[in-house]
C-alpha cells in the first residue's frame, strides 16, 4: 500500500440495528473500522485514517485524519443508530475532509459502508463518481445486509407509452447503483466494490480477505474480488494477522525454526557424504595396480632368491635383523660389494662340494682293493680245503 489518507464513512441508519451481522450491523462496522485502520497504519508509517457517519441528523465528521486509534474508539462509543443514510452528501463531506489533509503527498481514499437502501438515482451517482475521479479520489464501497431488489419507482402507464414498443429499462438495484458508482470513480483499478451477504464469516474477515486491504501489485491468486474474495490479507498459513497477530507470529517463528533445523541437517549430511567419498580429480588413473613399490631395488630380490647351498648356511637360517625386501636401500658401491661377497661365498660352496665328491671317489677305490683281497683269501681257503681232502684220502688208502 502507498501513502494514503483514508476516510471511513459508516452507515448508522435505523437499519444498522439489524442482527443479521452479529451482534448487529453497527457493531460489525466498528470491528471492521479497527481492522482497516490497523492494516493502513502497518502498510505505511505516515498513513492516517478519519471517521464520519452519514445518517442521524446528517453526515458528520467524528474524527479527522489521525493515527491515534484511541480517538476512533471514543468516537464509536458515542455513535447512535437513527434516521436514514444520505450517501451522496456523506461522500462529498468525506472528500472535503480529505482535501484539508496536512500531508499533500498522501493519496485520497474513501471507504463507505452501505447497509441500507440507496435512494439516489444511478445517474446522479455516476456523475458523483466522475467528479471523484477528476479529483484523484479513490472509492471503496462495502455493501452488506441489503437485499438485491428493484428500488426504482414504477411509473403509471400512459396511452403513448402503451403504443410504443420501447424495451423496459434495467432495474436499479442497490448493488447495481453502487457498482456503477465505483466503476465511474475507478482509475487504474484503484477502486473496489465488495458485496457481503450474511453468513458464518464476520464482516471484518470478509473485508480483510478482499482487494480493499490487499497491497497494490499483489497477486490475484491470493483472493478473489467482489463478494467471493478469500485470502486477501491471510498469510501462507491461512491466518489473518489482523485478526490474530499472536497466532500468526507463533506460526511464522515455528516455520523459521523448522527451516533452520532442516538446513542444518542437510549441511551436516552433505559434509559427512563429502568426507566419506572424496572427489577424484580429473585426469587421475583409477585402475588398481601392483601394490609393490616401484622403487624397490632389484638386488634385494636377487639376494633373497640366491641362498647359500652349504649345510651350515642352511642350518643358520636367515639373519635376525635382515631388512625387508621393500626396505633395502643401497648405493651403487654397497650393491657392488654385496655382489662380490656373494660370489666368494658361492665359490667356497662349490669348492667344498667338489672336495666332498673327490673323497667319495677315493673311498670307492679303497673299497675295490678290499674286494680283491677278499677274493685272494677265498682262493686260499679253497686250496686249503682241497689239500685237507687229499690228505684225508691218502690216509684212507693207507689203512
Amino acid at each position: 500500500m502507498s501513502l494514503e489518507a483514508t476516510m471511513l464513512v459508516l452507515d448508522n441508519s435505523a437499519q444498522s440495528l439489524n442482527g443479521d451481522f452479529p451482534p448487529n450491523r453497527l457493531q460489525a462496522q466498528a470491528d471492521a473500522v479497527f481492522t482497516i485502520m490497523g492494516a493502513k497504519c502497518r502498510a505505511h508509517p505516515e498513513n492516517e485514517v478519519g471517521l464520519m457517519v452519514m445518517a442521524g441528523k446528517g453526515p458528520e465528521v467524528l474524527v479527522t485524519l489521525t493515527q491515534d486509534e484511541g480517538k476512533l474508539v471514543a468516537a464509536l462509543h458515542d455513535v447512535k443508530s437513527a434516521g436514514e443514510a444520505d450517501l451522496m452528501t456523506g461522500i462529498q463531506v468525506a472528500q472535503l475532509a480529505l482535501k484539508h489533509r496536512q500531508n499533500k503527498n498522501q493519496r485520497q481514499r474513501i471507504i463507505v459502508f452501505a447497509g441500507s437502501p440507496i435512494k439516489e438515482s444511478q445517474a446522479s451517482l455516476v456523475k458523483l463518481g466522475k467528479k471523484l475521479k477528476k479529483n484523484n479520489v479513490a472509492l471503496d464501497i462495502i455493501s452488506f445486509g441489503t437485499p438485491d431488489v428493484d428500488l426504482s419507482i414504477p411509473s403509471l402507464p400512459s396511452a403513448s407509452s402503451s403504443t410504443s414498443s420501447s424495451a423496459p429499462a434495467a432495474p436499479e438495484t442497490n448493488d447495481a447503483k453502487l457498482s456503477a458508482l465505483v466503476d465511474a470513480t475507478s482509475s487504474s483499478d484503484n477502486s473496489h466494490f465488495l458485496a457481503v451477504e450474511p453468513g458464518p464469516h464476520l464482516l471484518s474477515e470478509r473485508i480483510a480477505q478482499s482487494p480493499i486491504l490487499r497491497p497494490e501489485g499483489g497477486d490475484d491468486d491470493m483472493g478473489g474480488g467482489g463478494a467471493g474474495g478469500a485470502g486477501g490479507a491471510a498469510d501462507e498459513f491461512g491466518v489473518d494477522p489482523n485478526l490474530d497477530p499472536e497466532l500468526a507470529m507463533a506460526l511464522r517463528m515455528s516455520l523459521e525454526e523448522e527451516r533452520a533445523r532442516q538446513n542444518a541437517a542437510a549441511a551436516s549430511s552433505s559434509t559427512s557424504a563429502a568426507a566419506a567419498l572424496e572427489p577424484v580429480p580429473e585426469g587421475v588413473n583409477t585402475q588398481i595396480t601392483d601394490p609393490t613399490p616401484a622403487t624397490e631395488p632389484q638386488g634385494a630380490e636377487l639376494s633373497a632368491a640366491q641362498l647359500p647351498t652349504s649345510s651350515e648356511a642352511m642350518l643358520q637360517g636367515p639373519p635376525e635383523n635382515a631388512p625387508a625386501a621393500g626396505e633395502v636401500e643401497m648405493g651403487a658401491a654397497g650393491q657392488a660389494e654385496g655382489d662380490e661377497d656373494e660370489d666368494e661365498d658361492l665359490k667356497r660352496a662349490l669348492a667344498m662340494s667338489q672336495g666332498a665328491e673327490e673323497d667319495d671317489v677315493e673311498m670307492g677305490g679303497a673299497g675295490g682293493l678290499d674286494e680283491t683281497v677278499d677274493e685272494d683269501e677265498d682262493d686260499d681257503i679253497a686250496r686249503a680245503i682241497a689239500l685237507s681232502m687229499q690228505d684225508q684220502g691218502d690216509d684212507d688208502k693207507k689203512e
